[in-house]
């Protein structure tokens, strides 16, 4: 967007302007001199044009996205890769403890706390940072936006919830509500008999903020060297951990988790089958994809997640007398198969797994993701600790859409 690259532009200035300002304080905090005055003025000039370029284009884009939604046209957001460009946590994490932000990491702490409608301590990173949004239209609205660039590139690496396909609605600022149409029944009738009242109430999915936390405790000498490997091992880790929880809860079996936000297969109206009593994974899986097909057909975009503890069983099954493989090319049964180690599984008894409709899904987060540089608690250590807080949740628009089971092995 051009907003975004005016605003790179005017970071590069005003880091002009901060190198001239350390250059006078470093010679003993000796006045500027009169080239040095010269300089700063046209930069600040420079800046400030840079400034009104900046709230032109946001008005622009702000428009254009807004005439495009209500036309129906496909927009593309923001160039997260060439916005994050030089984008650094460890930067960012020595200049919070000097009680400053510049460039870069300045402006889009700016922008996190515009999202957030207020303050964030520490290191503020706006939604736009935290995922690349797709294409919207027609035939594409219900496939997840990817998530890439900067410290998301890490936050979502190996979560299985960005791959399947889910409804991700993005940044949200509030408590969210979905409506949800329910099913008219039509029938044939008379010519001139009574008509009768078919019409459904409407369903809704309620998105409300659950929080995710946790810190790292990162050496003051790995900060100080700014090294680029352990700057990226840091945030992956960071980012695993993050998705380790939401799958934990997302694809989970059993019981409603305690804390977060409830698992799938908990809500009201999930299918079921009873599993044959043969050690077959196939013959469970297409029970699975018959029990949906009995219920409303084989619509939207179905797929499998499995517990891991039958990954072996469901490799080495076969779907027609030991010709055709059950799994094949990520590919269970003809449908897209993910495993996770969240679905309950007892080695060499049983593994639970589900089936259903992803893009019946619907994930949000709420607010930027905010980082607080604590400097204090790990001193002794001489490390920073980096306490990171998230809010998200989801929710299955109809239990319909999954089944749940149980494979014997």
């Amino acid at each position: 967007m051009k907003s975004i690259e005016l605003k790179e532009l005017r970071s590069e200035t005003l880091g002009e302007l901060e190198v001239i300002q350390k250059t006078a304080e470093a010679e003993e905090n000796r006045d500027l001199t009169e080239e040095e005055n010269t300089t700063v003025d046209a930069l600040l000039a420079k800046a400030d044009d840079y400034a009104s370029k900046i709230e032109r284009a946001e008005k622009i884009e702000k428009s254009l996205r807004d005439a495009a939604k209500v036309s129906g046209a496909s927009v593309q957001t923001i160039n997260t890769e060439k916005t994050t460009r030089g984008w650094s946590l460890f930067k960012a994490i020595n200049e919070v403890r000097k009680g400053t932000l510049t460039g870069i990491e300045a402006e889009m702490h700016q922008e996190a706390e515009k999202e957030n409608r207020g303050a964030i301590e520490g290191i503020g990173m706006p939604a736009f940072m935290t995922e690349k949004r797709a294409y919207v239209d027609q035939g594409s609205s219900a496939i997840a936006p990817s998530v890439t660039t900067a410290f998301a590139d890490a936050l979502v690496e190996g979560g299985l919830w960005n791959n399947v396909g889910l409804t991700n609605l993005g940044n949200m600022s509030a408590d969210t509500i979905v409506p949800i149409t329910g099913a008219n029944a039509v029938a044939w009738a008379a010519e001139n008999a009574a008509g009768t009242d078919t019409s459904a109430d409407f369903g809704k999915v309620t998105l409300t903020p659950n929080r995710v936390n946790g810190y790292s405790n990162v050496s003051n000498v790995i900060i100080a060297q700014n090294g680029g490997a352990a700057e990226a091992a840091i945030m992956r880790d960071m980012g695993r951990q993050v998705s380790a929880v939401i799958d934990a809860n997302m694809w989970a079996s059993g019981s409603a988790p305690a804390a977060g936000p409830a698992n799938i297969v908990s809500t009201s109206g999930v299918l079921t089958f009873t599993e044959a009593a043969s050690t077959d994974p196939a013959s469970d899986m297409l029970e699975a994809i018959q029990t949906i097909a009995d219920d409303h057909g084989l619509d939207g975009n179905l797929g499998f997640v499995n517990s891991f503890v039958g990954y072996s069983a469901i490799k080495s099954d076969a779907l027609v007398g030991s010709v055709s493989p059950l799994y094949k090319d990520d590919m269970l049964a003809g449908y897209p198969g993910y495993f996770s180690s969240a679905p309950d599984g007892t080695a060499g008894t049983s593994f639970d797994g589900m089936f259903g409709d992803f893009s019946r899904i619907f994930f949000a987060s709420f607010g930027p993701t905010s980082i607080l540089v604590d400097p204090y608690s790990a001193a002794t250590n001489n490390a920073t600790r980096l306490v990171l807080n998230q809010h998200y949740d989801w929710g299955l628009a109809s239990g319909a859409s999954f089944v749940k089971y149980t494979a014997l092995l």
